[in-house]
């Protein structure tokens, strides 16, 4: 890429400002995990830090809000209480879910690790995160020298690949989200079930989603076919190359174009976001 002058004087700042932060960061990150472990809540790290420790150089991944996921619900609830208790600007708007601000962090902490608009895909979903979750495991990642307790691999890359979908559909194409895809297929493809992952795809009907992603690695980021085994090689939208080529225009912002794509949960995020804009009127 050419970068102008400007831009690349930004894109310093910008690193400048990461690295400066992150220490910080992570280690509130850290502290905050072990408060909540220690009082035994069970809390499992999610994105986007998990994809931030697969990094070679972890201060310039885009780390944003800490995601924290709590599998039982009275676990769950006491770590609600505790981020009331200590926390500020609480926020419990939003169902299964709890937001708040600890130090210089964003939290949310999570009753269900995901969530589809589409009620049966919902469904289907909160099924094999159940299963794989007593099934499969999970692992750990390292933050600010902390061992901190993930979900396993396969898990993992499937909601990594689903936060595309839902944030697609709502915001457009995030650059940002499809290259950590491309870090877990690089660190820890070989831990990673794929025959498992594309039985799910197929299950959630997110099978041509997962193409249009697949294209991304390969068109732009420059991944093989075979190192991303999701891929279906035969299939091939004419619009991959625009969709690409577009990217970096206000055009790839437009979430309408990608709807086609996984209709059942388009329309379903579309009744969602009227429904939510309708209560916000009413209040």
């Amino acid at each position: 890429m050419r970068l102008t002058d400007d831009v690349w004087q930004q894109l310093q700042e910008d690193t400048q400002q990461a690295e400066q932060s992150y220490h910080q960061t992570a280690s509130e990150v850290a502290e905050l995990l072990t408060l909540l472990g220690e009082r035994q809540l069970r809390p499992i790290l999610l994105e986007p830090w998990t994809s931030g420790s697969l990094y070679s150089e972890p201060r310039h991944h885009r780390l944003g809000i800490v995601n924290i996921f709590f599998p039982f619900a009275t676990q769950g609830n006491k770590a609600d209480e505790w981020a009331k208790e200590n926390g500020t600007n609480v926020d419990t708007s939003r169902k299964n879910m709890l937001r708040y601000q600890w130090k210089s962090l964003r939290v949310e902490h999570r009753h269900r690790m995901l969530v589809l608009n589409n009620k049966l895909n919902n469904h289907t979903l909160q099924g094999i995160i159940e299963q794989e979750r007593l099934e499969g495991g999970t692992t750990h990642v390292i933050v600010a020298g902390q061992r901190i307790e993930t979900i396993a691999p396969t898990l993992d890359m499937l909601i990594t690949l689903l936060g595309i979908v839902k944030a697609t559909l709502r915001d457009g194409i995030q650059l940002w989200q499809v290259a950590d895809l491309g870090q877990q297929l690089r660190q820890q493809g070989d831990r990673v079930d794929f025959v498992k992952l594309q039985g799910w795809i197929e299950r959630l009907h997110f099978t041509r989603m997962a193409q249009l992603v697949g294209n991304m690695l390969t068109g732009l980021l420059g991944f093989s076919v075979d190192e991303v085994p999701f891929m279906q090689p035969s299939s091939s939208d004419g619009d991959i190359d625009n969709i690409v080529e577009s990217l970096f225009t206000d055009s790839a912002r437009r979430p309408a174009k990608y709807l086609r794509y996984c209709p059942g949960e388009s329309i379903s995020s579309v009744v969602a976001s009227i429904t939510h804009s309708l209560g916000n009127i009413e209040e």
